[in-house]
């Protein structure tokens, strides 16, 4: 999303030369689409719940450029539209072809389950593209990005914006289950920093792979040209509007997030599956007779090792889909058959979701999570030590943002190596990551605690002494604190409550902020294993 002039959608259909750095690709197109300011923040502040502020000298008009990707000879386009209303009728849409030709579209509809919309172009003559089988694709494929942004043109009496096709370099993934759940590809580059384009993904002798879905900072996924045109648009162009994203309605948790207590009781031969704690009345999953307790293992060709390989798999499918589920219930294994349902909710708090979905459908297991997380700091040095620029500073902001999601998603399931306590009220910045620890250095100052006394991160040699995957040494205990006559003493390390592990001190925080009444601590003293009872008001 930009601010750009009305010269952005008004510029001359005139036929400049393609300077250096970008493409003309006839099947590839910019898609522009104006948006009215003052509806998107209505709709922001209706669906995503946030205040938003507006400067008065703010222009009537925004921008949305995206990339589009023609995929008949009907003049259909597969594109991904932010800040898009789903239930508003008329949408100011157009067309920029690599000839500077500017064409008037018409959405048809979006398919809801991965957030790509299709559009009409009328007059769209545009040849066909070469298509690279995907399978004939290996790890590490270089290939092409072709996505849109603004460039200046001029002409002989002015110089205005417009939108252009420009191009950088990727490679491709053939390992990742979250995106073979998707029937999808994973590309890999640091020119992926567009959460709302659509890149236009190409073999270096360009022949068309298929289409990028933006996924985290140099990730995304890659869906090939055969489901973009074949089931995406065509499920859209069927129904001549939008396609509602599929429901099962099941909530659970991962097999492997279980404690070994919990798991030697399933029978299981290995900790993988969803074990199902809720089920929707009337869904899906409901209809179908999944029970709380069944234990998903496999949806139809994929195998389930945990929640987000569900999540992952869900989260493409459409309104209707049938799906085969195989399941152990007490012990004996079982064959479900399910007709999704419609993803409960508006459609356009469900496009919202399907536009920032990727995160948390990947990235849920701890040893996952670890991975990006060192990934992303080693990235992170790297774009510091670099000379500053624009790309630099919004590769940093992206690396942040990801960064953050990631020590909230760690905390839940329990990380190995604890991320230490978030510091309160620092400013962000582009060069600091409030909470991250980026040199990997433990940070073991003090943090006082409301029920009177002071821990800190357990340093990782007294953890290994203790046997303990983190915790918090209790350094002070304040005279005739609740602590005190609850029988907390400096010294103690707190590993565990009564719900679960202790890691760090932040955790600990979390915990007994969100607690009333008694509760239990579990602590070592001396290397003795001891419970500790306090009284939460």
């Amino acid at each position: 999303m930009m601010f750009a002039s009305v010269a952005l959608a008004q510029a001359p259909q005139a036929q400049p030369t393609v300077p250096g750095g970008q493409a003309n690709v006839p099947c590839t197109v910019s898609v522009v689409h104006r948006i009215d300011l003052q509806k998107m923040i209505e709709l922001m502040r209706d669906q995503q719940k946030l205040r938003v502020g507006v400067a008065g000298t703010a222009p009537r008009y925004i921008y949305n450029v995206t990339t589009g990707l023609v995929v008949d000879d009907l003049g259909h386009v597969v594109t991904r539209l932010s800040s898009l209303d789903p239930q508003e009728k008329e949408h100011k849409l157009t067309v920029t072809t690599g000839q500077g030709t500017i064409l008037e579209a018409t959405l048809i509809g979006v398919d809801l389950a991965t957030g790509f919309a299709v559009l009409e172009v009328a007059s769209l003559k545009a040849a066909l593209p070469k298509i690279a089988a995907s399978t004939a694709l290996v790890n590490g494929s270089p290939v092409k990005i072709l996505s849109s942004d603004v460039v200046s043109r001029s002409t002989t009496d002015k110089v205005y914006l417009a939108p252009s096709i420009t191009v950088s370099q990727g490679h491709v993934l053939l390992d990742s289950i979250y995106s073979r759940a998707r029937g999808a590809l994973t590309l890999r580059s640091d020119s992926l920093l567009a959460r709302s384009d659509s890149s236009v993904v190409m073999t270096p002798d360009n022949q068309i792979i298929g289409m990028a879905q933006y996924a985290g900072f140099g990730r995304a996924y890659l869906f090939p040209v055969e489901v973009i045109r074949d089931t995406i648009a065509k499920r859209v162009i069927d129904k001549k509007g939008n396609v509602a994203a599929g429901w099962l309605g099941v909530t659970g948790d991962s097999v492997a997030q279980l404690s070994d207590a919990d798991f030697g009781a399933l029978g299981l031969q290995s900790k993988a599956g969803v074990i199902v704690r809720k089920v929707s009345p009337e869904s899906a999953a409901a209809q179908a007779g999944i029970i709380p307790s069944d234990i998903i293992t496999r949806v139809d060709d994929l195998d389930i090792a945990g929640t987000a390989d569900l999540k992952a798999l869900l989260s493409s499918l459409p309104a209707g889909r049938s799906i085969k589920l195989q399941a152990l219930r007490n012990h004996q294994p079982v064959e479900l058959k399910a007709v999704l349902g419609a993803q409960p909710g508006d459609e356009r708090a469900n496009l919202i979701a399907s536009l920032n979905q990727s995160l948390q459908a990947e990235l849920m297991q701890r040893e996952e999570l670890e991975k990006r997380l060192d990934e992303l700091k080693q990235r992170f040095f790297a774009y510091h030590k670099s000379p500053p620029s624009r790309e630099n500073n919004e590769a940093i902001a992206e690396i942040s943002i990801e960064i953050r999601k990631i020590y909230d998603l760690l905390w839940p399931v329990g990380a190995d190596h604890p991320s230490p306590a978030p510091r309160v009220s620092t400013p962000v910045a582009v060069t600091e990551y409030p909470g991250g620890n980026f040199s990997g250095d433990r940070i073991n100052s003090d943090i006082a605690f409301d029920l009177g006394f002071a821990g800190r991160d357990l340093t990782p040699q007294l953890a290994a002494s203790l046997q303990a995957r983190g915790g918090v040494l209790v350094s002070k205990v304040s005279k005739d604190s609740p602590a005190d006559r609850a029988g907390l003493q400096a010294g103690d390390v707190i590993v565990g409550t009564q719900g679960g592990v202790v890691l760090n001190a932040a955790q600990l925080q979390a915990f007994l902020s969100s607690q009333h009444g008694a509760t239990t601590l579990k602590i070592v003293r001396k290397k003795e294993a001891v419970a500790v009872s306090l009284n939460l008001q």
